[in-house]
C-alpha cells in the first residue's frame, strides 16, 4: 500500500505514522522504541541534539527534562508532507526555548539558524522516528554542516585567544606609524587578467610560465610567495599580507627595496608595513564583532573592509576577484601538499631547510608535518589537514562567487597538486594562449583622491578617541558603582577583553572580570599613548 499524504494511525502503544509506504515509528509501540532511543544516549553539557524529521514529537519531552546545562534541540524536517504534523505535534513544546523546529533543505540555513539558539562543542544526531530514511542524503549534509560550523566556531574562537590581543596591538601601532603619502585609496576595477600565486609546490611548475608574461597581466604573490617568485626572476605586481606575527618579514627580503602595489591588513605585524615599499592599500580583518572595529570603518581613512578568511591565499582571490575584471588564474593555492614538500622552493621554509641540511638531516620540519597528528591523504596522495580543508572550502566558495560574475573565467595552473577548487584544469600551452588574447595594456595609477593630510588627521583623531574611552574606563572601574554607566564603557572596549576564554564574565561585570580588565585598560591606555606619539 502506498499513501501520498502520511496517516496518523492510532496503537495499542500510541500514535504511529504511515507515509511513503512505510512506518515511521513502531507499528506496536511508537512511543516506547523513541523513549528507548532517548534513553540510550550519553547525554552531555553544551551540546545540540539534531532531530531529524521528528513527526509526532514522541522521545522530546524525555530528551528535554533531562538535557544538561548549555544544551538544547533542534528538529529538522525537509519533507513538505510532514511539516504539518510536526507543526501540531510542537504546539506543546513551543513555549520552551531549548527545543525548536524548522522546516529547511539546506544545509547552510540550517547551521545559521543552530547559531541563535546558542554556543555548543558538538552536534549529536538523534532519530526518534523513520522519517531520517526519507532523505537520509541531505539529513547527512545538514548534520555535517552543523559539525563544520561548530568546528569554525571554536577554531576561530582559540585564534581569537592566541591572537586578538596581538591583532590590536598591531592595529594601533600600525595607524599611529602610517606613512599616510604611501596609502591609497581603495582601487576600482581593472580590465585584463590576474594570476595569483601561493607558495605550495605547484608555484615551481608555473615558474616558466610566470617569467613570460608581460605587463598586461597582472601578478598577485600570496606573502609567503613574493620572495620565491622575485628569487626566480619572475615580476611581482603586488603583494598581499595578513599576518599579524613578525614571520611574514622573511618573505619580503628578497624584494630587497622594489616597490610593489600591497595589499596590508591594519592587524598586520608592523615589520611588514616597513619592509613593504611602494603603494599601500588597507584592508580590515573583522575578526570578531567588535565595536572597535566599528568605529574604526567609520575612522575616515581609506581601508577595504574584509571578512575573517584566516587564509592568506583565500584573501587573495577576494581581492582578485574584486579588482580584476579577469580571466583569474591560481598556482601555489594548493591546500595539500605531496608528502615532504609543504612548500615551493625559495620559499623562507625552503631556504632554511637547506641550510640546515646534512647528511642525516632532510628536510626534517616538513617531514615533521607531513606526519603531525590530524593530517591524512585525501584522494589523490596529498596531504591535507583539517584546517587546509577548510581553506580549501573556503576558495571553493570564492572562485564559484567568482565564475558567476560575468566574464569570471577561472583557470587552475597547479597541473593536479593540490585539493580540488572550482577552477578549469589548464595545460600551460593553453594557458599562454589565453593570457596572450585576454593581456591588456596596464592603467596608469591616478593621483586622485590621495589626500595624505586628511587621513593622518582622521587617524590621530581615531587614536584619541580610543585613548579617552580607554581612561574613561579605567576611571570608571574604580569610581562607577552605577552599573548601566560601566556596562555601556565596558561594550564600547570589548576589544580589551575579546581575548579573555571567559569573554561573557566581563560582559556580565563579574567582580573577576572586571579586576582583570582593569589591568587591560592600563595596558591600552600605555599602547595608544605609544600609537600617538608617533601619529
Amino acid at each position: 500500500m502506498t499513501t501520498k499524504s502520511p496517516r496518523i494511525v492510532s496503537t495499542d502503544g500510541g500514535f504511529s505514522v504511515f507515509y511513503a509506504n512505510r512506518w515511521l515509528y513502531s507499528r506496536h509501540a511508537p512511543v516506547n522504541s523513541a523513549l528507548k532511543v532517548v534513553a540510550s544516549i550519553e547525554l552531555r553539557s553544551d551540546t545540540l541534539y539534531l532531530v531529524p524529521s521528528p513527526c509526532l514529537m514522541h522521545g522530546i519531552d524525555a530528551l528535554l527534562s533531562n538535557l544538561l546545562a548549555g544544551s538544547a534541540i533542534l528538529c529538522v524536517e525537509t519533507e513538505d508532507a510532514l511539516m504539518g504534523i510536526a507543526v501540531t505535534a510542537f504546539e506543546s513544546l513551543r513555549s520552551d526555548i531549548r527545543v525548536r523546529l524548522i522546516h529547511e533543505r539546506e544545509p547552510t540555513a540550517v547551521a545559521a539558524f543552530a547559531q541563535s539558539m546558542g554556543t555548543f562543542r558538538r552536534v549529536v544526531p538523534v532519530q526518534l522516528s523513520h522519517g531520517y530514511s526519507l532523505d537520509p542524503e541531505r539529513y547527512d549534509r545538514i548534520l555535517n554542516a552543523l559539525r563544520e560550523d561548530i568546528s569554525i566556531f571554536w577554531r576561530n574562537r582559540i585564534s581569537l585567544i592566541r591572537m586578538g590581543r596581538l591583532w590590536v596591538k598591531n592595529l594601533f601601532a600600525n595607524i599611529g606609524a602610517m606613512n599616510w603619502a604611501d596609502v591609497r585609496p581603495v582601487p576600482a576595477v581593472q580590465a585584463g587578467p590576474v594570476v595569483v600565486c601561493g607558495a605550495g609546490p605547484s608555484l615551481d611548475l608555473a615558474l616558466p610560465l610566470l617569467r613570460e608574461l608581460d605587463d598586461g597581466v597582472h601578478i598577485m604573490a600570496c606573502d609567503t610567495a613574493a620572495g620565491a617568485l622575485v628569487l626566480s626572476g619572475v615580476r611581482v605586481d603586488s603583494v598581499v599580507c595578513l599576518e599579524g606575527q613578525v614571520y611574514n618579514l622573511e618573505d619580503f627580503l628578497p624584494l630587497n627595496t622594489k616597490p610593489v602595489d600591497a595589499f596590508v591588513d591594519l592587524s598586520a605585524h608592523p615589520s611588514s608595513y616597513r619592509a613593504l615599499m611602494g603603494p599601500k592599500i588597507l584592508l580590515s580583518s573583522r575578526w570578531a564583532d567588535l565595536r572597535l572595529l566599528d568605529r574604526l570603518a567609520a575612522a575616515g581613512f581609506p581601508m577595504m573592509p574584509v571578512p575573517p578568511l584566516g587564509s592568506v591565499g583565500v584573501l587573495s582571490l577576494r581581492i582578485a576577484a574584486a579588482f580584476h575584471g579577469g580571466p583569474l588564474f591560481i598556482t601555489g593555492l594548493d591546500f595539500a601538499y605531496p608528502a615532504g614538500r609543504t612548500h615551493c622552493a625559495g620559499s623562507p621554509i625552503d631556504l632554511t631547510e637547506r641550510r640546515l641540511e646534512t647528511r642525516l638531516y632532510k628536510k626534517g620540519d616538513r617531514w615533521a608535518s607531513t606526519f603531525r597528528d590530524g593530517t591524512s591523504c585525501n584522494d589523490k596522495g596529498l596531504v591535507c589537514d583539517p584546517a587546509l580543508s577548510m581553506y580549501a572550502d573556503l576558495a571553493s566558495q570564492e572562485l564559484s562567487l567568482f565564475s558567476q560574475a560575468p566574464g569570471g573565467l577561472a583557470y587552475d595552473l597547479r597541473q593536479g597538486i593540490g585539493a580540488r577548487l572550482p577552477a578549469r584544469p589548464t595545460e600551460f600551452g593553453e594557458a599562454r594562449t589565453v593570457l596572450r588574447l585576454a593581456s591588456r595594456a596596464r592603467a596608469k595609477a591616478s593621483p586622485e583622491g590621495i589626500e595624505p593630510e586628511a587621513w593622518a588627521s582622521a587617524a590621530r583623531r581615531f587614536l584619541e578617541r580610543e585613548l579617552e574611552l580607554a581612561r574613561k574606563l579605567r576611571t570608571a572601574l574604580r569610581t562607577v558603582t552605577g552599573v548601566p554607566a560601566l556596562t555601556g564603557l565596558v561594550a564600547d572596549c570589548d576589544y580589551m577583553f575579546a581575548h579573555f576564554p571567559d569573554p561573557q564574565r566581563v560582559a556580565a561585570l563579574e567582580l573577576d572580570g572586571l579586576k582583570r580588565l582593569a589591568a587591560e585598560a592600563e595596558y591600552w591606555e600605555g599602547r595608544l599613548k605609544d600609537a600617538l606619539a608617533g601619529a
